[in-house]
């Protein structure tokens, strides 16, 4: 009976014959009994009559885990095989095995694909990856017990260099709060203009945002003053690695802006002993220390009472770890129910991943549904094509395209001088520089692409039920290019006009300082925040949220984003800080490569944006 390959949809090259000899590591992923996913979108579909009936997590494990029987039959038939066990969890076991048995276990051959790439300078560099060859199957008698296999693409050939990981947040690094040319930033929206060469019919132009307050974030999306804080409500950050300061920089944050940071046990960290806390933060004093701040101090803007629980995942070196510690992360957070609401941003260009890394990952997404957890992934920060040459056009980011996330683009937007919103726009900059004379631009604007919100059509996923409805049929279809797919994102928020964070390193290695950040590695805890809130107001956890999310289209709890006038599109003048340099950029707002707003859903923002009546409104159901 066939599995889910375990080849990565990008493999290429010449095939050659590994050592028979050679051991693997595997995780071999129980199926479990049949009925959790319709079980799970019952649970999360407002017309159910078990909507917000949620199971716990023994309840979920007893129902649909893997029976004493199943675990049994697949125990005697790896060690059959010859297969070593060298752990078992409630969803996989851990075992190793030699080529030569894994072939013979999976009636498959597991060989080298060797790719030899050019890296300038006439040298040349041969890339190995071990995948399958042919089909990858197990006994009939084993069909309805084994879901899949994964960890051959993690193989390390030896005598070779580990694959490399593809960086699993495509994001420019922000830098301090200053201005290149001198430009006076603005506290809010179009408070200050200069005088520019002629640009869309235009010789002045508002200057860049300094970097919105956790006030003004607050005010825009209606948390302020608000009686629903998130109070009740645990927000899950699944991250690599840990910032031994992020407490003490987030309560020193909020403390500068005159806000109420964090009381005694709001936040918790959950690191297991096998992770290495130092491994990214060490001599990377903007690295996920930064990442670690900007989803922590955005969820508590969003939700200042919620509690926030952070859940370390041990740090990877190949896009293999990447996924394998990443779910381990979400999985204990489902395993436990430690959270409500999970917020990740990260993921992965498809192409890069198997369908077996695929099916292994839902399991623990239905298992989350079940349980009334939600989980939000942001969808990139590079538009749909990328900052690299090495990725496909058109890309779009797992795990947000996996039909059981919410994924969460991003908007550039305005917030006037009450803290009210004066424009939402679709998150795609476009820059150019004033030339030297200062008499114009080169290139002429817009410019170059710097950055926006990831969106598109999966080439993984088909198009799920809750947005048959809803998305455009030329969208789902690449214009008929192909059959409907799912895709993203599913609702979006501010990304792309930046907010302040701080955290130590922020400006000089040791010390506490603060930046502008943002991107949907901001939007998606800004979501998860409201999620929190949202729970308080309904009295239950939302869950898996996208077929209510769905029924909220076109109501007044969701803002449509609308397309920008390309010949006269929104701009600003000033340092164009998310690009990661001081130099003084024309920045237009609002257009992507080919990801287009319009009225409705579309894949530049999906539904939209939420009002501050976003969190009220799942009442209704």
């Amino acid at each position: 009976m066939p599995l889910p390959t375990p080849n990565p949809a990008d493999l290429t090259g010449t095939v050659v014959a590994l050592d028979p000899t050679l051991q693997l590591h595997l995780r071999v992923y129980a199926a479990g009994q049949p009925g959790r996913a319709p079980a799970a979108l019952d649970v999360a579909d407002p017309h159910s009559a078990d909507y917000a009936h949620y199971l716990t997590p023994a309840q979920a494990e007893q129902r649909f885990g893997p029976t004493s029987a199943q675990t049994a039959a697949v125990h005697d038939w790896l060690t059959s095989q010859g297969l070593i066990i060298t752990a078992t969890t409630p969803h996989y076991f851990a075992v190793t095995a030699t080529v030569a048995q894994t072939d013979a276990a999976f009636d498959t051959q597991i060989e080298d694909y060797q790719t030899t790439v050019s890296v300038g300078k006439g040298q040349n560099f041969t890339t190995h990856q071990a995948a399958a060859v042919g089909g990858f199957s197990v006994p009939a008698t084993m069909a309805t017990d084994i879901a899949a296999v994964t960890g051959i693409e993690q193989t390390v050939i030896p005598d070779t260099p580990a694959p490399a990981a593809q960086k699993p947040r495509i994001r420019a690094k922000a830098q301090p709060k200053t201005q290149a040319a001198g430009y006076q930033c603005s506290q809010y929206w179009a408070q200050h203009t200069e005088t520019i060469p002629a640009a869309f019919g235009h010789t002045s132009a508002p200057t860049q945002l300094c970097g919105y307050t956790p006030d003004q974030m607050r005010s825009a999306y209606g948390v302020k003053g608000s009686q629903y804080t998130g109070k009740g409500a645990t927000v899950a950050v699944v991250l690599e690695g840990q910032s031994p300061t992020e407490l003490a920089d987030a309560n020193q944050y909020f403390t500068s802006h005159g806000e109420a940071g964090f009381a005694p046990g709001q936040f918790t960290e959950n690191i297991d002993s096998s992770v290495d806390p130092s491994c990214v933060v060490a001599g990377e004093p903007q690295g996920d220390s930064l990442e670690e701040s900007i989803d922590v101090e955005t969820t508590h803007i969003a939700a200042p009472d919620a509690h926030i629980v952070y859940v370390a995942a041990d740090c990877s070196t190949t896009v293999g770890d990447y996924v394998t510690n990443w779910l381990d992360g979400v999985t204990k957070v489902v395993d436990g129910h430690l959270a409500d609401v999970v917020t990740g941003s990260w993921g992965w260009q498809e192409s890069v991943l198997s369908r077996a890394d695929t099916a292994a990952w839902d399991l623990t997404a239905e298992q989350a549904a079940l349980e009334g957890i939600g989980l939000n992934f942001s969808t990139g920060d590079s538009g749909d094509i990328g900052q690299s040459q090495t990725m496909d056009p058109h890309f779009a980011q797992f795990p947000a395209t996996d039909p059981w996330s919410t994924a969460v683009g991003g908007t550039s937007l305005a917030i006037g001088a009450n803290g009210t919103v004066v424009g939402d726009f679709p998150w795609g900059d476009n820059g150019t520089e004033i030339n030297a004379a200062g008499t114009g631009y080169a290139p002429a604007p817009p410019g170059q692409f710097l950055s926006g919100s990831g969106g598109g059509v999966s080439t993984y996923f088909a198009e799920p039920g809750y947005q048959q409805r809803v998305v455009p049929n030329t969208v789902a279809t690449q214009h008929g290019s192909g059959s409907a797919a799912r895709v993203i994102p599913d609702i979006s928020a501010d990304a792309g006009n930046l907010w302040d964070i701080g955290f130590t390193g922020a400006v000089t290695d040791g010390q506490y300082g603060e930046i502008i950040e943002g991107g949907t590695s901001g939007s998606s805890p800004l979501l998860a925040g409201l999620e929190a809130d949202a729970k308080q107001a309904t009295g239950h956890a939302l869950g898996f949220l996208n077929p209510a999310l769905y029924e909220l289209c076109g109501s007044s709890a969701i803002r449509d984003i609308l397309p920008v006038n390309p010949s006269d599109p929104p701009a600003v003048i000033g340092s164009q800080m998310f690009f990661g340099n001081n130099t003084d950029y024309l920045t237009t707002f609002g257009e992507d490569a080919t990801l287009v707003a319009g009225r409705g859903y579309d894949d530049a923002t999906g539904l939209g944006a939420p009002t501050p009546s976003f969190v009220t409104s799942f009442r209704q159901f």
